[in-house]
């Protein structure tokens, strides 16, 4: 059981009868999900679509964004989730670097998907109105799909992450890694079959791809939230409705929540289990949220798209929490410390974070230099991100990647905005950075230096940013300015030019 259909396949076995999504109205039961995958798999095939072949998914929300990540586990071919936010050159330079054999996108997609550039030809289209009608094809599959040999290594999943120098990246992801990643969850957490979950993160992102993963594996019920914007009233709705007993957040809408539960308009016995992970939890939230929810863990996982969850901090009604930690590595997982010359430090010491374990990434695609940079000969992997170990063993989050920003729960790197800036004609010198948010976490900033005899206006460069950037990395301010902060090596100091902008603001 050691691919993400044959994980599958065994929950069948067990629960054929009992319902395994829900989403609005419709659900289907863990035996009606096996035959979509299957069909799923076998109308693929049938398209000439074969083994590890790459097929972006432009879906939302939905049963057929379980149905297409499941069956093309189960036909081997490997999945390339598209953030529904990117702009339209931002999904073309994922298509055409994955180099997808084919689309599969919601029907309501489609003008989107006429505006990317380099789309493949062949381009299948799920959801109401489609044309040619993926269900057509569906409703031929007759019987089981031939079985495809997948093994536990072959890959599963590219996802594209933001790129601190630029371009996004694919990290590989395998059916194993994906799939110890659920079970890791639910021996750590206890979550079980007889529990419901609310997949309520877009489920293009690593993090809801998990959590179906999770609950489908385990044999529970779990709810797919039914709308394209996440709305307080709507989440508390849910909650309510379907008596959801976990669910994973982003911090921004925790105190949503916990405001509900102690107006009393959340019913606050059915959670039990809290998962966040983006940004820290502040202890004042955390405390309310205890004392608002009965019955609840708290957990506050630290990870990323290559390496899984990698930590988990557990917060308990009546329990000490060490403040500030990010908790014990997760089952499977080695965490150590290493200074700038990949030598172990002492505890409490700061150093740049590694990971070993079954979770991790195979590799960047089609970036062999990446690839070699990433890991060790040793097989740990690194993001960048800065941390220490107390002498328990507990990790201590310093600082993300260096300059990332987290606005509203997505991961925003500044090279990357400040790349687009800097391909306008008049710009000379831009630099991006986050500033603090009381509602999304962080806001972008955009300082511009113009060319010698060039001019523009903060607006004009706002219409060139979201022309070609999804729209939670456009920047909230954009100041042109007469000069930035220039280092000694010739580039722009970022963090200087963000205190200096903090203590602008400070003044008034």
């Amino acid at each position: 059981m050691l691919t993400l259909g044959e994980a599958l396949e065994a929950s069948v076995r067990r629960r054929s009868d009992k319902v395994a999504l829900v989403f609005g109205e419709r659900r289907w039961t863990y035996a009606e999900f096996w035959h979509r995958t299957g069909c799923w798999a076998e109308a693929l095939a049938r398209q000439g679509i074969r083994p590890q072949d790459r097929v972006a998914l432009l879906l939302p929300n939905g049963l057929e964004m379980a149905e297409a990540y499941f069956g093309l586990a189960r036909a081997g071919v490997v999945g390339v989730p598209i953030n529904l936010r990117w702009a339209p050159p931002e999904i073309g330079y994922v298509l055409q670097h994955a180099e997808v054999q084919a689309v599969i996108a919601d029907a309501q997609l489609a003008p989107l998907l006429a505006e990317v550039p380099g789309a493949p030809g062949r381009r299948f289209f799920t959801g109401r109105g489609a044309q040619p009608a993926w269900e057509a094809e569906l409703a031929q599959v007759a019987g089981e799909p031939e079985p495809v040999a997948v093994r536990p290594e072959t890959p599963s999943v590219i996802v594209y992450t933001s790129g601190t120098t630029g371009r996004p990246k694919g990290a590989v992801r395998s059916h194993f890694s994906n799939l110890v990643i659920a079970m890791s969850l639910a021996a750590e957490l206890g979550i079980h079959h007889g529990d419901v979950g609310l997949a309520l993160l877009p489920m293009f992102h690593v993090n809801s791809m998990w959590f179906v993963t999770l609950s489908l594996v385990i044999g529970a019920t779990t709810v797919i939230y039914p709308h394209r914007t996440i709305t307080p009233a709507a989440v508390v709705e849910a909650l309510n409705r379907h008596r959801v007993t976990y669910s994973m957040f982003v911090p921004s809408l925790l105190t949503y929540l916990v405001d509900a539960a102690e107006r009393g308009q959340l019913q606050p016995d059915s959670l039990r289990v809290m998962m966040t992970a983006s940004a820290p939890l502040g202890p004042s939230l955390t405390a309310r949220l205890l004392a608002a929810f009965p019955r609840l863990t708290l957990v506050d996982i630290y990870g990323a798209t290559e390496y899984g969850a990698v930590t988990f901090m557990e917060y308990r009604q009546g329990e000490a929490s060490p403040s500030g930690s990010v908790g014990f590595p997760a089952l499977g997982q080695r965490v150590r410390i290493l200074d700038a010359q990949h030598q172990p430090v002492p505890p409490g010491t700061i150093g740049e974070i590694w990971v070993q374990g079954p979770s991790l990434m195979t590799e960047y695609f089609q970036d062999p230099e990446r690839t070699r940079t990433a890991f060790d000969a040793e097989g740990f992997l690194t993001v960048g991100d800065l941390g220490y170990l107390d002498a328990q063993g507990r990790l201590y989050l310093v600082d993300r990647k260096e300059d990332m920003a987290i606005v509203a729960g997505e991961n925003v790197f500044p090279a990357e905005v400040e790349e687009v800036f800097h391909s306008h004609p008049a710009v000379a010198l831009a630099v991006v950075f986050g500033v603090p948010d009381p509602r999304r976490g962080e806001r972008l900033v955009a300082e511009v230096v113009l060319r010698p005899g060039a001019t523009t206006t903060p607006e004009a460069l706002r219409s060139w940013v979201a022309e070609r950037l999804a729209d939670y990395k456009r920047p909230w301010r954009i100041h042109v300015v007469p000069e930035l902060p220039i280092g000694p090596s010739g580039k722009v100091l970022r963090r200087l030019a963000r205190e200096r902008y903090l203590a602008q603001m400070a003044e008034g």
